[in-house]
């Protein structure tokens, strides 16, 4: 008997010291899914997987999230390698860098009583960090393919830490290429954020050489995601100060001692010649003949400011415009800008603008000038519409699968019309702060669907105070007026980073030109199955939760809306797939058989 015992704390010891001691203080290292907002709890499992695998066209930046979870206090060092194609010798390159925390709120504006969450948006160039014991870092790879051969292309990601981790990343080329296709993207930009940002501006001039070189990073983000169309204003505050900083007018206006208007282009000129040198050549969107306020600031002789509210169509305002735009036009023609114009209104009465259109009558090339709208209501007169060169509308104004609502997009692209979508406050699915990523890329699949021309949001870079630590703005949901994150107030650098929801409006507009190239291209029952597969995509409506936030209903609409980018992303690889087999002469029923078996 006593020998038994004695056999058996011996394996009680061996098996204590065969075990690894405190298990839960193993690291991990993990793939997990770029469309799920990880600052909120959600019913979403990971499965830890150590491989990844994305299918791309040429041209197309795809995007992957890993995840490490500290066992004990420790630095953590991530490197990576190119994707390699073993037949062709050829990489594409891959970055990375942390998701860096920040804190948002679950409310509408500055709501002490909201609670607030953790988010991972910031893609910071960092690729170290020091965590704690059970810390999670979350890291954003960006892998860029260009014009590549099509094939399987392979890549490691290294994580150095209290114990090392590889992981496996594959990127999958298809022979098509995304440049067939253009879709407007225009993220209304605020270039003198940046100028009132930073300590290293503060004896500087708006748009002296130094603020231009920090607006450069800002526009080389915007350009590479799609960006096509510059914001200028054309007035003092066109939104009635909805922002942190200031939104002067990139056009001084100024009256002389004798009552003679006259103005000074010089900001105008050095923002719009910039934007071109970052490829951003689309049109130039005017804000705005028609104010929030009806108001103008002129300046006097004395350079004092003179704010004027100005009810259109009355003397004063006719007197004032008529004179800007003899100048503006003059201008414009000068610049050879005329033709990219855009007088634009947002979400105010449109119709005051016959009331422009009319006083543009009485201009020398008046009528070259273009008019663009954001509306957030159905339109009740179509025609009306006509006047707008573009006109966007906003996702809750759009009926769902009317077919009336299609025609009046068929009309539009008929005659040569420009129609988007457009998102902001108050509505879901979304890109706040709080939101899962994959809301964004839900939005984009849904124009592409219904046939709009391209996106819009406000804002690209209107930043709240400390909107580093902080998303929150005072007035909207927790990272509604921004896109991109600035620097440290303090930073000599002074870069510009992407947040994940930027990188989602890319990957959801890729999606957009995929289904529209394919829909082109294969055979007329095939398409004819992907048009379909689009055509019965799932519709949310959100609701305002306790804090006065727009909010997903329920948890099973958040994980709906989840499986079906999931659904829709799967059918557009099956898509191509097929039809790189029909483009080689094969055939196959993959796609068929999917939409049979609704998966």
């Amino acid at each position: 008997m006593k020998y038994r015992q004695i056999i058996a704390v011996f394996l009680m010891v061996w098996l204590t010291m065969s075990l690894p001691v405190h298990a839960e203080a193993s690291s991990k290292a993990y793939f997990t899914c770029p469309g799920v907002q990880d600052g909120l709890e959600t019913g979403y499992a990971y499965e830890g997987a150590q491989y990844a695998q994305a299918y791309a066209w040429k041209n197309e930046t795809v995007f992957f999230k890993t995840a490490f979870q500290a066992g004990s206090a420790c630095d953590v060092n991530v490197t990576i390698t190119p994707l390699y194609h073993p037949k062709s010798d050829e990489t594409i390159p891959f970055s990375i860098g942390r998701l860096a925390p920040s804190q948002s709120s679950l409310g509408m504006g500055i709501d002490s009583s909201a609670p607030k969450v953790t988010t991972f948006d910031r893609i910071s160039e960092e690729t170290s960090a020091h965590l704690e014991a059970g810390e999670t870092a979350y890291f954003w790879i960006m892998a860029e393919v260009g014009e590549v051969s099509p094939g399987k292309y392979e890549g490691m990601i290294h994580i150095q830490a209290d114990q090392d981790h590889t992981l496996g990343i594959s990127v999958v080329v298809s022979p098509f290429s995304l440049s067939q296709e253009q879709v407007s993207l225009d993220l209304w930009q605020y270039p003198y954020s940046s100028f009132y940002r930073y300590d290293a501006l503060k004896e500087e001039e708006p748009f002296s050489d130094r603020h231009l070189e920090v607006l450069r990073k800002e526009m080389e983000l915007y350009h590479r995601a799609g960006g096509d169309t510059v914001t200028c204003t054309i007035t003092e505050e066109p939104w009635a100060h909805q922002t942190c900083y200031d939104t002067p007018s990139l056009v001084k206006w100024n009256r002389d001692g004798s009552g003679n208007l006259w103005f000074d282009y010089s900001a105008f000129d050095r923002w719009v010649e910039l934007c071109s040198e970052c490829g951003i050549n689309g049109d130039i969107e005017c804000f705005s003949p028609l104010p929030y306020d009806n108001a103008l600031v002129i300046y006097s002789d004395m350079n004092e400011p003179v704010r004027t509210v100005l009810e259109p169509g009355t003397y004063d305002w006719e007197f004032c415009w008529q004179n800007f735009f003899y100048s503006f036009s003059s201008h414009l023609n000068e610049k050879g800008w005329l033709d990219r114009v855009r007088l634009a209104v947002d979400e105010r009465g449109i119709q005051s603008v016959p009331l422009v259109q009319e006083l543009l009558s009485t201009i020398p090339d008046g009528e070259r000038f273009r008019f663009s709208a954001a509306v957030n209501a159905v339109p009740e007169d179509y025609a009306f519409y006509d006047r707008f060169a573009s006109v966007s509308f906003s996702v809750p104004a759009v009926p769902h699968q009317s077919e009336a609502f299609q025609e009046f997009l068929a009309h539009r692209k008929e005659a040569g019309l420009e129609t988007t979508l457009y998102n902001c406050s108050t509505n879901y699915p979304n890109t706040f702060a709080v939101s899962d990523p994959y809301e964004t890329v839900w939005t984009m699949e849904y124009l592409g669907m219904y046939g709009f021309d391209g996106f819009l949001r406000w804002a690209y870079n209107a930043w709240p105070e400390g909107v580093n630590a902080l998303t929150d703005n005072p007035h909207f949901e927790s990272g509604d007026t921004f896109l991109i994150y600035p620097d440290e107030k303090d930073s000599s650098t002074m870069l510009a980073m992407k947040s994940v929801r930027l990188c989602m409006i890319e990957q959801g507009l890729a999606d957009v030109k995929k289904y529209r190239i394919l829909l082109r291209t294969m055979n007329p029952e095939t398409a004819e199955i992907l048009r379909q597969g689009f055509a019965r995509m799932e519709r949310w409506y959100g609701s305002f939760n306790a804090w006065g936030a727009m909010s997903p209903k329920s948890d099973d609409d958040r994980t709906a809306l989840v499986r079906e980018v999931l659904r829709l992303e799967s059918l557009l690889q099956k898509a191509s797939a097929e039809a790189a087999m029909e483009a080689r002469g094969e055939s196959s029923s993959t796609l068929k058989e999917q939409m049979e078996n609704r998966s």
